[in-house]
């Protein structure tokens, strides 16, 4: 119930919303149309003034199907999507720029990709950990889950990091499967919006049968003060709509309406200035997303991307990625040119 209440407050206190008289309407008649609760109504933001109509969005069920589709993905895809060791030593196999995996393990079983090796205590981890920072390229190292999804239970290690931060990682570790890799650093022109974590680039893919892949939609997700990730959902973070033209972001920044849905013409914390801010190499990152959706095999791909100093870094690929985050920073999947011909696969009306 507190949950319940806390999103009705955000709604209440929303400064953008439309009359009361009005939501109660729309949601009302929504509601009968589909019947059912169309809760799609607040969580694509659409009790807002100058939103669009409720049936340019998909609907969750719709969402869920696709994601589990035998149509666009299949098992071996997905697993190597999933498993983060898998999906590393398809980048590096195909060429393909992302981050060094240094080790990763399973407990207290450790592997470099030459062999295995314990570590039993935390001492002999802070001992390799700092090992670790010393020789990467930018004296800092990240871990996070093998099959871990936005950005929970991650962590970065640096020269500066406190004793106890390693015990921290330590046993968050030795109960679980991790990748230990080396930190990627990011391009002074998105590091200056958000110092705070490597914001990601979300761009999603999509490959019709027998014709080549293609970008349908982009958008930036920004890092909060006092977070090592820029995952909105674990990290109190947002995201802006890429205006794929003009290589540029195009404001507001959003959250949507589980997380917070506050509105950001700026960022809270460096007060840069959002909208028509210049994200580079974004023809770069469109190409190199289309040449990894082509080689994995797998159809419907949400991918998350690092824009560093000298180009595009892949971080991850997801089979069954936020849509709903995509598509509200898009306007609409249902109307979308490309993603009529992705429902139409799976006999969704368009």
């Amino acid at each position: 119930m507190a949950t319940r209440k806390s999103k009705l407050d955000r709604i209440l206190q929303d400064p953008l919303r439309k009359n009361l008289f009005q939501i109660a309407f729309e949601l009302g008649y929504y509601s009968i149309q589909e019947r059912r609760f169309a809760k799609e109504y607040l969580s694509r933001l659409l009790y807002r003034k100058n939103s669009l109509p409720f049936n340019h969005f998909l609907r969750d069920a719709e969402i869920g199907k696709l994601q589990l589709s035998r149509i666009l993905h299949s098992d071996e895809s997905a697993e190597t999507l999933i498993n983060k060791v898998k999906f590393y030593e398809f980048c590096v196999q195909n060429n393909i720029p992302t981050p060094k995996i240094i080790v990763y393990n399973e407990k207290q079983l450790f592997h470099d990709f030459k062999q295995a090796f314990e570590i039993k205590d935390v001492e002999a981890f802070k001992e390799l950990a700092k090992e670790w920072i010393f020789a990467s390229k930018h004296q800092s190292i990240f871990i996070k889950p093998v099959d871990g999804k936005g950005g929970a239970n991650a962590y970065r290690l640096d020269l500066n990091s406190h004793e106890a931060e390693f015990s921290t990682v330590f046993n968050a570790i030795i109960t679980a499967h991790y990748i230990i890799q080396e930190t990627i650093i990011q391009h002074p022109d998105i590091q200056m919006v958000s110092p705070y974590s490597i914001n990601t680039l979300r761009v999603d893919t999509y490959k019709p049968l027998n014709e080549s892949s293609r970008v349908m939609s982009a958008l930036m997700r920004f890092g909060r003060k006092g977070f090592v990730v820029d995952n909105p959902g674990s990290s109190g973070g947002f995201f802006v709509p890429v205006d794929m033209q003009h290589k540029c972001l195009k404001a507001p920044g959003l959250q949507m309406m589980a997380v917070g849905n506050h509105t950001y013409l700026e960022h809270p914390d460096t007060h840069v200035v959002l909208d028509k801010h210049s994200v580079p190499y974004l023809d770069e990152a469109f190409a190199l997303v289309n040449q990894a959706c082509e080689l994995i095999g797998d159809r419907l791909i949400g991918w998350d991307v690092c824009i560093g100093p000298e180009g595009p870094i892949i971080i991850e690929g997801n089979h069954n990625y936020h849509m709903v985050m995509q598509e509200v920073a898009y306007g609409g999947y249902r109307k979308h040119p490309d993603f009529k011909r992705v429902l139409a696969e799976e006999n969704i009306r368009p």
